[in-house]
């Protein structure tokens, strides 16, 4: 009954540590991260990550994308393809750049370490952006549908580097996988995932209405969530991409308001502070003094690769300095896939096991410092708002 006690804690202590964030006026989401921090390895050992709070942090982090799926508009997501796609370009040029620049000029490492850790540090998960993005009523405005579609173009742009990189550089088991039989299965997904949105979704849940039995409509959009993020995994792309776009499919029904009410109290009173406790436990200081210079300049590197690179992504598209710097800071946080790039880099011996641990902290400290950053320019763009409304205002009357 171990993970029944581990459950108690968790929900505890994420509610008083989103209080505490909020009487400090941070995002919830920071003092749920820290909770991880503190009450895991790293501090006071009280939580560990097994395979309990494994599980339940994967459900929550793909209902978390299923959510704001559903609160998504998908007009709007097509509408800033073009931005979207260079702001998740220059944000891998940029960082890239940057890392085997400090890699091969500080630390001797070779171009080819240097590569493979820039493309893991390019891997952006918004999952935590989107908590934030919720929070500020920020998710359906022009940057937050810019950050979302570059997070998608993000995945792929990573996953076909991925597929050239372990060809060129891998071992000898890894460079037999060719490039197109990595690429073509996720292509293939989106083609699938796509009809089923279109012809399959809405019939679904209209099959799943008529049935007699309660909660039959969630039940039905659950099993869309799940399912999509199933069929993602198996094709080699996300789950969290697969529960994104299930919502987004349901999002275009008619069902989209029912079942948001519905969904985010299943996912937000359990599975999801989970989730975000989970980060925090991967933190562990054991080791690090070693590495500490790299590290923290790693961390610098990966927070203003992305920064720079999104927010010259969106203002070459019309948008002001903080709208732009809103989506560089919506990109900054990292997740699964970065640790999924991590991990076949280590199975190709594109890195040795100590770069790993190092680019594990990077991973989860620059998500701990993203959603910040996040609001510091949400709230300066609605000061910036309110000021030009309270100045028009003011001439109107004179």
């Amino acid at each position: 009954m171990n993970y029944l006690l581990q459950l108690v804690l968790i929900l505890v202590l994420t509610k008083l540590g989103a209080h505490l964030a909020n009487r400090f006026k941070l995002p919830t989401v920071i003092g749920e991260l820290l909770v991880g921090v503190l009450a895991g390895p790293a501090v006071f050992h009280i939580l560990t990550y097994g395979t309990f709070i494994h599980y339940f942090a994967e459900i929550g982090v793909i209902i978390l994308m299923f959510i704001a799926g559903l609160e998504g508009d998908l007009k709007q997501l097509f509408h800033y393809w073009k931005p979207a796609l260079t702001v998740a370009t220059l944000g891998v040029i940029f960082l890239t750049a940057a890392a085997v620049l400090l890699c091969v000029g500080m630390f001797d490492f070779s171009l080819k370490t240097a590569l493979f850790l820039g493309l893991i540090l390019s891997a952006t998960s918004v999952s935590i952006t989107v908590q934030v993005l919720k929070e500020m009523s920020y998710l359906n405005t022009r940057e937050g549908a810019i950050i979302l579609g570059a997070a998608v173009a993000d995945d792929i742009i990573c996953v076909v580097l991925l597929g050239i990189s372990t060809s060129l550089f891998g071992t000898a088991s890894t460079q037999n996988s060719s490039i197109i039989g990595m690429v073509v299965p996720k292509v293939l997904f989106f083609v699938i995932a796509i009809a089923l949105a279109k012809w399959l979704v809405p019939v679904f849940l209209k099959i799943a209405s008529k049935i007699q039995s309660s909660e039959n409509v969630t039940t039905g959009a659950l099993i869309l969530c799940f399912g999509f993020a199933f069929l993602a995994v198996e094709m080699g792309m996300s789950d969290v991409l697969g529960a994104y776009i299930a919502g987004l499919a349901i999002s275009e029904t008619n069902f989209k308001e029912q079942l948001a009410a519905k969904i985010e109290p299943i996912g937000y009173a359990v599975f999801i502070p989970v989730f975000f406790v989970s980060i925090g436990l991967e933190i562990t200081f054991k080791g690090m003094q070693n590495d500490l210079l790299f590290i923290g300049l790693l961390l610098f590197v990966a927070i203003l690769g992305k920064q720079i690179g999104g927010a010259i992504g969106g203002k070459l598209f019309g948008l002001t300095w903080n709208e732009a710097n809103i989506v560089g800071a919506g990109m900054v946080s990292r997740g699964e896939m970065a640790l999924v790039v991590a991990n076949v880099a280590v199975s190709a011996g594109l890195i040795d096991h100590n770069h790993y641990t190092a680019m594990i902290v990077v991973t989860v400290m620059a998500t701990l410092i993203a959603p910040s950053m996040l609001k510091v320019f949400i709230q300066r763009g609605k000061r910036v708002v309110s000021g030009i409304q309270l100045n028009k205002t003011s001439e109107a009357k004179s």
